[in-house]
Parts: structure tokens; sequence; C-alpha cells
């Protein structure tokens, strides 16, 4: 299935909503959108994004699937554990629809790639964890004018905005600049599959309206979700003139950078280590070095083992998911260890990873 008869068979249903018809489904096929972070908003928003007819789904992820993640993301069994999320979000929408590009990318967003990542696309919309790699999107997008999408979702609650910097705030406007906090995480606090279906539905809509030029109530507000009761709460959003980010004298720090990077992840004991300079690896050759260590899962993109009390994701370009350390301290240290073991860091890659802070 994929001749142009079975795509306009497809979305027959569709093309018969009052606003959409069948312009407005050439012009979704047309459409391209970058989904970052591919959990449970991210991978319900593009499962929806696909279903409505958006032609280029590009899915940018860093992480891998784990077990805890299976009752909210979309498209994923037991037997992606291990695989990455990006590349497993992106093989089950191919499989259901075989008419849509979808590229997927398995790279952590920051400013010294986020160019190279987001180029090219209509739309961002936000499946992300973190507010420090959503103030990397909201930097491109007040830069580029390319609209973002921000989503967020915690517990029974999300919500949803959508910033077009200049003509409205950004995120930094409504969110001055935050960090998220491990006390704050899906860890700590937990995360229903309804809320994040939710919010992915909500926002794959909006995007919807947004490519065919559809006013959209998330242009002006932040939406609240919150399940429990179930509640929509409206806020209205107000552009900052003194705005850090979108004011008439910007001052605020760009995260991220070339210079390689740690950061704890959603949850207390897992750590993302970016590299100084980034590898190309040969994971399979790599994955021999291992020994009697437990290989959970080797491809061209990612291996992932256990030792002692860590599970170790390592990419081919040499970044890595580290979980089983306590602070972000450790996981400089433990990411040195790792790769001297595996032989990574020689002469010539000494300064691939930092064991001083940033």
């Amino acid at each position: 299935m994929g001749s142009v008869s079975e795509w306009r068979a497809y979305f027959l249903r569709q093309a018969s909503v009052q606003g959409i018809g069948t312009e407005g489904l050439e012009r979704l096929r047309n459409a391209s959108v970058a989904v970052v972070g591919c959990g449970g908003v991210g991978s319900a928003a593009a499962d929806y994004l696909a279903r409505s007819g958006i032609g280029y789904l590009r899915l940018i992820d860093q992480d891998v699937v784990d077990l805890s993640n299976l009752h909210r993301l979309h498209g994923a069994s037991a037997s992606d554990i291990y695989q990455p999320k990006a590349e497993v979000i992106a093989n089950a929408l191919s499989r259901n629809m075989p008419w849509l590009k979808v590229e997927a990318i398995v790279d952590t967003a920051r400013e010294a790639n986020v160019e190279e990542l987001l180029g090219g696309v209509e739309l961002i919309v936000d499946g992300l964890d973190n507010f420090r790699t959503r103030y990397v999107l909201n930097n491109y997008s007040i830069r580029t004018r390319v609209p973002y999408l921000f989503t967020s979702a915690i517990a029974n609650q999300g919500h949803a905005a959508l910033f077009q910097p200049p003509n409205n705030a950004c995120l930094e406007c409504i969110f001055p600049s935050l960090v998220s906090s491990p006390n704050e995480s899906c860890e700590s606090l937990g995360v229903t599959s309804s809320v994040v279906a939710t919010i992915g539905a909500i926002a794959a809509n909006e995007a919807v309206k947004f490519l065919l030029g559809q006013t959209s109530r998330l242009a002006s507000s932040l939406l609240t979700l919150d399940l429990a009761g179930p509640d929509f709460v409206f806020s209205k959003l107000s552009k900052r003139p003194d705005c850090r980010e979108c004011g008439a004298t910007p001052t605020a720090k760009h995260w991220g950078s070339d210079q390689g990077e740690v950061s704890i992840l959603c949850g207390e004991n897992t750590a993302n280590v970016i590299p100084r300079k980034m590898q190309k690896l040969d994971l399979d050759r790599i994955s021999l070095r291992l020994g009697a260590r437990e290989v959970l899962a080797c491809s061209a993109n990612v291996l992932v083992y256990r030792e002692n009390n860590l599970v170790v994701s390592l990419f081919r370009n040499g970044r890595l998911i580290i979980q089983g350390v306590t602070s972000e301290d450790d996981a400089r240290v433990k990411s040195s260890q790792v790769l001297e073991r595996l032989g990574i860091v020689t002469a010539a890659t000494q300064g691939i990873v930092s064991t001083k802070g940033p």
C-alpha cells in the first residue's frame, strides 16, 4: 500500500472534515515537521501527525527504549528495548504508512548541531523532558522564525503553547531560566499514558491547524491540562520587552556547546555525556572487547551493555548514556573509565570527555 489512490482512500474521512478537504490534505502531504524528543508525548505526536497526513517527519531523540517507557511509548514493544527511540518510532510509522517520509536522528539537540538537525523544517514539535534542550529550540526558533510548539507532561498534568517569535511570546518569556529538577521528573512524580497521549494529540492537532493556516488559540495562550479534573485552563501569553532571549537586548546564555557536556536525564541516576570531539565508532568491533560483560544490544548506532551496577549506551558518535551514576561529576568519572576500558580513549582521543567540570 503506497500508491496515490491508496493514500487518498486512507485519508478519505479526514478530507471530508470542514477546513481540511483535498487541498488541505495535499498541503499536509507536502509539509515537513521535526519532533524533538520521542518519548511519551513525542511518540504520540509523531503518530498523530503521520495519521493526519504529514508527508515528512524528522524524529530526533538521544535515548534508547527502556522497559519503564513502554506503557506510554507509541509504536514500541518489548522487542524494542535498548534500541534507539527515534529509530523504533520511525520504523513503526513506516510500516503502517509507507507513503510517509520519516527520518530518524539519534542525537542530542544542542547549540552546536541544532542548525543541522532542524534545517529545512516548517515547524518544531517539542516532545522533550528538560528545559535545557527546550531553550536551545527556543533560541533557534527566535533566530530562524521557525515556529516552536512547546509541550510538557508530568503525572496527570500537561502544557502546550505555540511560540511564533517575533509575533508572540517565546519560551523564555513564559518560563524564564528554568532548570529541570530531579524532584519534578517522571521518575519521581510519575506520568500517565493518558496525559502524554492527550498532549501529543493536541500538539498534532495544533500543528495541522498551523500548517493549514488556521487560527490556533495556543498562539496566544498557554494550555494547562489536568486530567485529575479534568480541567483545561488557558493563560494569556505575554511577550516581555525585557526577555533575555527575544527582548530588545538579548542576554541569555546559549545552552550547549561543542566543548562537551554532561547532564542528568529524566530521573536521578542517568546521565547523558556528550564528547568534546565527535567520533565515528565501529560498535560491532568495540563489542568484541567486552568479554564477560553482558551485551544487551548492538546495532550500527548504539551498543548497550551492563557492567557491575551500570547500564552503558555507547553511540556511534562517541556519546554515552550511563545509568547508575549519582551526579554529573560521577558521570564524568564513569564515562572516562568506560572509554578507557573499551579502548576508545587513546593519545589521539584523550580529549573526548573532560574529567573536570565544564
